[in-house]
């Protein structure tokens, strides 16, 4: 194997691993067992990974000119030119390509299973925060709290699109130009489901007479 090819072997695996603890996140498994064991054995974040992994990639790239045969170390074959092909043209999404469309749903079925298992870990437990507090007013604000964690996993995910120079999207067949719409997607999501948690902590605040925690 090509020392391009290890580096680009090394940071799929890193960057799997990475998307793999979103996935479990959530569960009752990683609050429980992984937390502990990640914040005693991790001293940096993944991004100071990203850059070091996308400094060496960037460097074996460059000493290639042939963009065509660049393009079969990658992996673009026939396969994955149909996949970037357009699927849906229609405002307001824009032109997107069958590639693109299934790491949106993709992106999307992590936001339903994040929330999904939050919601559950968080109502089989509930805590009541005020005294009197009614269950309903405690799952309101259970909600409007994993509301914000949802939040959370958009900004994690924001500037992926628009990296000029990844080591990540070249490998998928995506491009920092092609994907700047996906950015400005996650930007609005991340406003609503913030928007969305403040509201609703307003709300819990207002019908528990705790106005002042505004």
């Amino acid at each position: 194997m090509s020392s391009k090819g290890m580096v680009r072997a090394i940071f799929l695996v890193v960057f799997a691993v990475w998307l793999m603890i979103w996935v479990m996140l959530p569960t009752k498994l990683y609050k429980n067992t992984w937390t502990p064991n990640l914040e005693t054995t991790l001293n940096s974040t993944y991004f100071s990974g990203q850059a070091a992994f996308g400094c060496a990639y960037l460097h074996f790239q460059n000493k290639s000119t042939d963009s065509s045969n660049h393009s079969k170390r990658l992996g673009l074959d026939s396969a994955t030119a149909l996949l970037k092909r357009p699927v849906v043209v229609m405002a307001p999404l824009g032109i997107v390509s069958a590639l693109e469309l299934t790491f949106a749903a993709m992106f999307v079925a992590l936001l339903i299973w994040s929330l999904a298992n939050y919601l559950y870990v968080s109502f089989g437990n509930l805590h009541m925060h005020k005294e009197g507090e009614k269950i309903w007013e405690a799952k309101l604000r259970s909600v409007s709290l994993r509301l914000g964690y949802i939040g959370n996993i958009c900004w994690a995910f924001l500037f992926f699109p628009v990296t000029r120079g990844s080591s990540v999207l070249p490998l998928i067949g995506l491009t920092s130009e092609s994907s700047i719409k996906y950015h400005i997607w996650l930007g609005h999501l991340s406003n609503i489901l913030f928007a969305a948690h403040t509201i609703g902590f307003i709300i819990y605040w207002a019908i528990t007479n705790q106005m002042a925690e505004v």
